[in-house]
């Protein structure tokens, strides 16, 4: 299985006061993408994943805060149509989004709220007090006032996603949709082709501008994780993405509680990917006494946070992850912005302390694994094509085509796609006389006249001289070579 690059983005924050455009931007990632495949070695990417803060989001109190929200999704939308446009030919479902805490619509919380008076007895307030802390409760701490909210309209809090689904379902042209429901807030990216399958979550369970932690609903990882059991045993890579960090400092609430990452493992969850901490790094968890189960951990720095709004010290940046399965290993590659022009930004390797360079190799979490006959490769491939993805199929299928029916369905795929160089290399020599009518065609199409020739006047003429159609084939290819 050859290797699969991961573009791993987060934080793009559209719209963030970062002074960079749509254009400047995608052209930066595009020209770091020339250098580090040209002169890295690194190979470019497959897909990526965008883990959260896809826009920058509104004040809860900003009088025009959903007309100012729908213009910040309209930016990240021409944003994310640009970079599939630019790195995938267009193919939208090769790139992976989560939401994070800034997409969130604050407007829609505050009027989902309202403000309760503070008892004036101590007892009533710590009674108060007590309810904010009770699991699944509809109170809030604003600690700026101090004072305590009640969610009155769930329906309404709920729809604090709203913009973001918007946003989603045009993204993806009407073929995904991101529900309200925060057991539903989970969707699954399966790449046959490549090995791996990406479930996206949401973090931001009960999250808003008063409960700034992070948490994903349990039910959510439930469904999602068994949704891919099967791809688990198949021998599939699973990849979690979501927004928010798994650690903090001790003053801070605005992370994630890690022990969510134990039901990841449980379910064979080999990589997790998350942004939110501003700053790329690899930290890998294990927890079973043979440790055999483990999942590497993976953030990505800011792609577009503004020069006020990045915490001291770090820089933007951004991940491409090279997966070598075959290896069972994989390497996280940093890029970081090199220039000081906030509007123009310059990539180049980034350092990180804990990596002592730019990069750094991890090993997967071995998977299950089971033997596919020929007959299930050739029928997932089948399916492949009927849906016009012909380059998934032969992908699936290129390094199992000495079985004749996996061979049929790679030459299918590859004529689907004109590779007739790939089509003679495969055919030659020719095992049927289907595959010497074949190849004849690809030398035909491909002007190799001389290797044509030599076909038709071999062994193999004779070996398949029974067939009526290889005789009428070679008659067609004597008179298509007279004066060439």
């Amino acid at each position: 299985m050859s290797k699969t690059t991961i573009l791993h983005l987060s934080d793009l924050h559209r719209d963030a006061g970062s002074r960079i455009k749509t254009q400047p931007l995608l052209s930066s990632l595009g020209r770091d993408r020339n250098r580090y495949t040209e002169g890295e070695g690194i190979p470019k990417p497959d897909i990526a994943v965008i883990s959260g803060d896809i826009v920058y989001g509104v004040r809860g109190d900003d009088p025009d805060g959903d007309r100012n929200l729908e213009l910040q999704y309209e930016e990240a939308y021409e944003t994310l149509v640009g970079l599939a446009e630019r790195f995938f030919d267009g193919d939208r479902e090769r790139i992976v989004v989560a939401p994070g805490n800034h997409d969130v619509s604050m407007p829609h919380v505050i009027r989902a709220m309202k403000r309760l008076e503070t008892p004036s007895e101590d007892e009533k307030r710590r009674m108060l007090i007590q309810k904010v802390w009770e699991a699944d409760s509809l109170y809030r701490l604003n600690l700026s006032e101090m004072s305590v909210y009640e969610i009155i309209n769930p329906t309404v809090y709920h729809q604090r996603f709203e913009p973001y689904a918007k946003f989603y379902e045009r993204f993806y042209e009407g073929k995904r949709k991101f529900s309200l429901r925060p057991e539903e807030q989970y969707s699954i990216h399966d790449y046959p082709a490549l090995g791996i399958c990406i479930v996206a979550l949401s973090s931001c369970f009960e999250n808003d501008l008063y409960n700034r932690t992070g948490a994903i609903s349990a039910e959510a990882i439930s469904r999602a994780m068994d949704e891919v059991a099967q791809r688990v045993k198949n021998g599939g890579l699973i990849i979690s993405v979501w927004h928010h960090s798994i650690q903090g400092s001790p003053k801070e609430n605005d992370y994630i509680d890690s022990d969510f990452l134990r039901l990841l493992m449980d379910s064979d969850c080999s990589i997790g990917m998350h942004g939110h901490q501003h700053r790329s790094g690899l930290l890998e968890n294990r927890f079973s006494p043979d440790i055999q189960r483990h999942i590497s951990v993976i953030s990505a720095g800011t792609l577009c946070g503004g020069p006020h709004s990045l915490p001291s010290g770090r820089t933007r940046g951004y991940n491409v992850v090279v997966l070598d399965q075959t290896a069972g290993q994989g390497t996280v590659h940093v890029r970081a912005m090199s220039n000081n022009d906030f509007s123009s930004p310059i990539w180049e390797r980034g350092y990180v302390s804990e990596f002592g360079g730019s990069s750094m190799n991890f090993k997967l979490a071995k998977t299950r694994t089971r033997t596919v006959s020929p007959m299930e490769l050739a029928g997932k491939a089948d399916e492949l094509l009927h849906k016009g993805q012909a380059m998934e199929a032969y992908e699936l299928v290129r390094n199992h085509t000495q079985d004749a029916w996996v061979r049929a369905i790679a030459i299918k795929a590859l004529t689907s796609l004109g590779e007739w160089k790939k089509i003679a290399d495969l055919l030659n020599p020719p095992a049927t006389d289907t595959d010497f009518i074949t190849l004849s065609e690809a030398y035909e199409r491909l002007c190799d006249w001389s290797s044509l020739r030599s076909l038709i006047s071999t062994d193999y003429s004779e070996i398949f001289a029974d067939s009526i159609a290889v005789r009428l084939r070679i008659e067609e290819c004597q008179i298509l070579l007279r004066g060439k």
